[in-house]
């Protein structure tokens, strides 16, 4: 044998010099050879289609006399089969996207544009785009997708068609999908996030969203906040500096960077006019919605319609006004919502699109029929929401478009107004169901979250204001909008 096929050395003291000894020697050195080399063939065809780190991983868990076994077909010799291939691919996972050569191509879904045709606009083709489509059928709907989404395909540079696809519907949810024996497979990864419990205690200067902010929370939980109070605190007429609250919050990171916010978990407001209140969230069972319920156990009471956006203040309520332009007072049909430009707002309530267009003063308008002589409006939108437009049915909470400034306006804001049979009403008051005592059987559970909730919102230390606290102003010099009938 030539030193490229020697794959043993055989010391010198065991070579025969017989020639029987050694045609045996060769004999079975010929077999060891045809055995091993047998065993790497049947490796290279069991493991087909694999990836060269799957092929590594497999030569460790089967035993050799298993290769070797798929390498030799001599009567008597049982072959054992290569494991069936598993539906999802167990090596599908988020840090093995694709071919370290292939192409890849980036892109994003963009508004009102169909997913298929954002695939197909990167150059790949329909059927191809159909086919990552479908492998993840059963685990995304890409009717949810949503502008901004990222997505990339990788590309066999040979081939020109794709090998694997990302599709990230968020941080946390990504969608990966790979072609194994010319087919497409899907998986999910949900990137594990950490939850933890945090509290804010702070004095109001100005207002709550500024003393929230100086204590370094983002704007939504200000937002949050204002929804559990929405009916027990007049945020425009109540507010007073020297207010104090306290809120017990969950909050989402990914490797230490925010995420969001969950649910208020209790909150605490005491205040010069609306007096001390306290609200704790409880859920009677798993399948229930949660309830948020005063120190009693009394539910706190409900709009029968949503505030349509987190704000940061009311800049202007319903009711009589000095008009700041008119100079004379006037009916405001509405309540004006400071927020960020580009805050999402939603449907009040579920209902049909009466209106998606510029509308004059209003700018930007959405208005909605729920129904039974109820309208709702919404005013000054800096762009309207994907999918929205005249005769789109709506489900409340979805999204019809973003805060702006559009129209007869000085500053970004939410024109929020609600007619009913014709007939302008305060959207703050509309139908307010009282609330109940909590059932029987599951007081004791409640009374202890209240119990635990309560000595935590205690023991946060409430910090004093940072800066001089602000005189009460006594007319509405703060009014963004002034708005036309609808």
């Amino acid at each position: 044998m030539s030193d490229s096929e020697t794959v043993a050395e055989i010391p010198p003291q065991e070579v025969q010099e017989e020639g029987s000894s050694s045609r045996k020697s060769i004999t079975l050195s010929a077999l060891v050879l045809l055995g091993l080399l047998g065993g790497v063939v049947g490796m290279f065809v069991a493991m087909s289609g694999k990836p060269g780190k799957a092929l590594a991983d497999a030569s460790v868990d089967a035993s050799a006399s298993q290769w070797i076994s798929r390498g030799t077909a001599d009567a008597g010799t049982p072959i054992v089969s290569p494991d069936p291939e598993p539906t999802v691919p167990e090596d599908l996972d988020e840090g093995d996207p694709g071919p370290p050569d292939a192409r890849i191509l980036r892109g994003e879904v963009k508004s009102g544009v169909p997913v298929i045709r954002n695939l197909t606009g990167l150059g790949i083709s329909a059927s191809d785009a159909q086919l990552l489509i479908n492998a993840l059928d059963g685990l995304f709907d890409f009717r949810r997708a949503r502008p901004g989404h990222k997505f990339e395909i990788h590309m066999d540079k040979t081939t020109g068609r794709p090998v694997s696809f990302r599709y990230e519907a968020s941080v946390t949810d990504i969608y990966l999908v790979r072609k194994r024996n010319d087919a497409f497979h899907g998986k999910k990864i949900h990137v594990p996030t950490v939850k933890k419990t945090r509290l804010f205690a702070g004095t109001i200067a100005r207002s709550l969203y500024a003393a929230m902010a100086d204590l370094g929370a983002r704007p939504t939980l200000t937002g949050k906040i204002a929804d559990v109070l929405s009916t027990q605190v007049n945020f425009y007429k109540e507010q007073r500096p020297g207010d104090t609250f306290r809120v017990m919050v969950e909050e989402e990171s990914l490797d230490g960077n925010f995420l969001s916010y969950g649910p208020v978990l209790a909150l605490e407001y005491n205040g010069v006019k609306s007096g001390k209140k306290r609200f704790f969230r409880f859920a009677a069972s798993p399948d229930a919605n949660p309830i948020y319920y005063d120190s009693k156990g009394v539910s706190v009471p409900r709009s029968a319609i949503l505030i349509p956006l987190h704000y940061t203040r009311i800049s202007s309520p319903f009711g009589m006004r000095f008009h700041p332009v008119l100079k004379r007072k006037k009916l405001h049909n509405g309540t004006d919502f400071a927020a960020p430009n580009g805050t999402p707002v939603w449907a009040c309530a579920a209902g049909k699109i009466i209106c998606a267009s510029k509308r004059g003063a209003n700018g930007n308008l959405v208005s909605i029929d729920h129904w039974e002589g109820l309208t709702s409006h919404y005013a000054h939108l800096s762009r309207f929401g994907p999918g929205i437009k005249t005769g789109v049915e709506v489900k409340q909470r979805r999204v019809i478009g973003y805060v702006g400034s559009t129209g007869r306006s000085t500053g970004p804001h939410l024109h929020w107004g609600l007619k009913k049979n014709g007939k302008f009403l305060d959207p703050l008051k509309y139908k307010i169901r009282p609330g109940r005592p909590v059932a029987r059987k599951h007081r004791a559970a409640l009374m202890d979250i209240i119990r635990d909730r309560s000595k935590r919102l205690d023991n946060k230390h409430i910090r004093p204001a940072s800066e001089p606290l602000a005189k009460v102003p006594e007319t509405n010099d703060g009014a963004l909008g002034v708005e036309d009938d609808f």
